[in-house]
């Protein structure tokens, strides 16, 4: 029986192959992109040795595929279900579902008897979280995984679990994991089959971390506050230029909330896993972002997304995290192998230097800064450097010289387009070393006062939810109570992107404005909360909060009726009344006269003239344009 069902499998995994073989066949756009890719560098490395032997009863799907081929998502639970079902040392939990219905499941890796999430957190071993296919369609981290939590089972790598525990997230988009096919990422070098960068509700999730509109995002969060890793590290695959690094990731630099663990990632971190990878025959390198977006003649430059992302929220929030992106024009068996020696490496350096990045974690979440960034950019140019921003173009004088880096890069040429009369960069697939600027996001953007506390009225009841997703602690009144608050006032806003162009992103219509604070006694009734910024998550607290930041609820369009005027007054009730407002106060008139002379069009408007004089009485709506959210000192 058991040879009956054995040779059901190997009939069924033949007939796969077939049928990917025929579909590339009768898929000529599909093959046409994985063939006009630049030229790829001939590899091997010392990581090939950890491919299971083709008889190994656990070998991986990928592995069996010869890594042409990533397995499903039921290929996928099914093998993983079979291996922690078998292992002691491994157990499978689902930490939510999709809106699609399919479990999003958790691997956890550990020899403690309980491993439970309270437990887990207090053990005193490190605890390393790594996800994969958060864009389902780069997905090599998952792969990887499942290799390395095969050999810690049954092959000789059970010893990093003797100082660390390891939670690992095979597939984080689960819906976009099967939104499959050979025509998704045409610029990405493997596997045949190829997830959906979306989830199923079209939404990215590595947008998602502050707004938290996603299971997928919520679910990733509640196990960051269930169990407290010491490092979280995120998968991804690049797109962009050609460069000779495999594996590159970030995570690491000067600029930033948490320099405590910045200094452990760079020091500790950084050195190690750049000499692992090395060993094993691959080239690390820091993340990779042309300046003109197309080569690397103007320089590199490290973007910063905002907490939006993976990497900058666990910045604010003091977790280390690490955002791996591996490149894309590199053969898919070439990033798996490397990502696999990263994890591996991850988990030894976390069993070494652990004590000293708890300590490192401590240190910044115990700092108070008085006066907190709501953004970073770079000194050498006039805009924030943002993931999200494609066009980075320099411009400016500039204020400080760039760092340089030494990029192993690869030859190109710039061609004349013969389709758009543009130019474009021709990679040769030729290895050529060169010197580049490199510029940095160090230097604070949007300086914003710490207050004592937020005050949020508990008619803003979506708000405060997610706060408390976050873990964000807050408490709340059971009586009404008069506080003497500073809030914001709108000034000037905009809907739409920077460019004021007003078309929905990542499900919401944002907004920008510029505020003026001014000091209030403002009732809060009976539900209303106030976060203290004197915590751990402090600082996120006033990057979720404050108009100023781009990833704050304002921002994302969580405050829309204050936009709306719901009173109004007639016309012959305003004119005399503008007239005795007039004969009352020069200095009304005074000004009345100013504003008329310096704007022709307020002037030849009889609406904006009597909505004017509206504006200065007592029966004006005193909440239209009012940030909510109160500020005290």
């Amino acid at each position: 029986m058991k040879a009956l069902v054995f040779k059901k499998k190997i009939r069924l995994q033949v007939l796969r192959r077939i049928f990917v073989i025929v579909t590339c066949f009768v898929s000529p756009l599909a093959s046409t992109a994985q063939s006009i890719l630049p030229p790829a560098m001939e590899w091997h490395g010392e990581s090939e040795k950890l491919i299971a032997k083709s008889n190994d009863p656990w070998i991986t799907p990928a592995e069996q595929a010869s890594f042409v081929t990533t397995p499903n998502y039921n290929e996928t639970i099914n093998w993983l279900k079979k291996l922690t079902s078998a292992s002691p040392i491994l157990s499978m939990i689902s930490i939510g579902k999709s809106v699609e219905g399919r479990d999003i499941v958790m691997i956890i890796a550990s020899t403690e008897k309980n491993v439970s999430a309270a437990a887990l957190k207090a053990s005193t071993k490190p605890l390393l979280l790594a996800q994969a296919g958060i864009h389902a369609g780069e997905i090599d981290g998952k792969d990887a995984g499942m290799m390395l939590l095969r050999d810690v089972a049954y092959g000789k790598k059970k010893i990093l679990l003797e100082k660390a525990n390891f939670l690992f997230i095979p597939i984080l988009n689960v819906d976009g994991h099967e939104r499959s096919s050979p025509y998704n990422r045409p610029n990405q070098r493997g596997p045949e089959n190829m997830g959906w960068r979306t989830n199923a509700q079209n939404l990215n999730l590595n947008r998602d971390y502050t707004k938290l509109d996603t299971k997928e995002i919520r679910s990733v969060i509640k196990v960051i506050n269930e169990y407290d890793p010491a490092l979280y590290m995120d998968v991804h695959v690049t797109d962009g230029a050609d460069y000779q690094y495999d594996i590159t990731f970030g995570g690491i630099s000067e600029e930033g909330y948490s320099p405590a663990i910045r200094h452990w990632l760079i020091n500790n971190f950084k050195t190690a896993a750049d000499a692992d990878l090395r060993s094993k025959g691959h080239i690390p390198g820091p993340l990779m972002f042309a300046v003109n977006d197309r080569d690397f003649s103007q320089g590199n430059i490290m973007l910063v997304g905002g907490p939006r992302f993976s990497d900058s929220y666990g910045d604010i929030r003091h977790l280390p995290t690490i955002l791996v992106e591996n490149h894309s024009l590199k053969p898919y068996k070439q990033r798996v192998l490397g990502t696999y020696v990263l994890l591996e490496s991850a988990l030894n350096i976390l069993a070494k230097h652990g004590g000293k990045l708890k300590e490192a974690t401590m240190r910044d979440k115990s700092n108070r800064l008085k006066d907190l960034p709501m953004a970073w950019k770079v000194p050498q140019m006039n805009k924030i450097a943002s993931v999200d921003a494609k066009s980075t173009e320099i411009s400016g004088q500039a204020t400080a010289k760039p760092d340089s880096l030494d990029l192993l890069g690869i030859a190109y040429e710039i061609r004349k387009s013969t389709v758009t009369d543009g130019e474009y960069a021709e990679w040769l697939g030729k290895p050529v070393s060169v010197t580049i600027p490199y510029y940095k996001p160090t230097q604070p953007a949007e300086l914003v006062s710490r207050p004592k506390r937020y005050w949020i009225p508990a008619g803003n009841d979506e708000v405060i939810a997610r706060l408390k997703l976050h873990g964000i602690k807050m408490e709340t009144i059971a009586e009404p109570r008069e506080v003497a608050v500073e809030m914001y006032k709108l000034k000037e806003y905009f809907f739409g992107n920077e460019n004021h162009q007003v078309q929905p992103f990542e499900g919401h219509m944002q907004v920008q404005a510029s505020v003026e604070a001014e000091k209030r006694k403002q009732l809060f009734p009976k539900g209303s909360v106030f976060i203290s910024t004197d915590q751990p998550l402090g600082d996120l607290a006033m990057l979720l909060l404050e108009p100023a930041s781009n990833d704050s609820y304002f921002s994302w369009g969580f405050f829309p009726t204050i936009f709306q005027r719901t009173e109004y007054i007639e016309a012959y009730v305003m004119e005399p009344m503008a007239k005795r407002m007039l004969d009352e106060s020069p200095e009304l008139k005074k000004e009345f006269e100013e504003k008329k002379k310096n704007d022709s069009a307020f002037a030849k408007n009889q609406n904006a003239i009597l909505g004017w004089f509206y504006g200065k009485t007592k029966y004006f709506d005193n909440r239209y344009l009012l940030y909510p959210v109160g500020r005290e000192f």
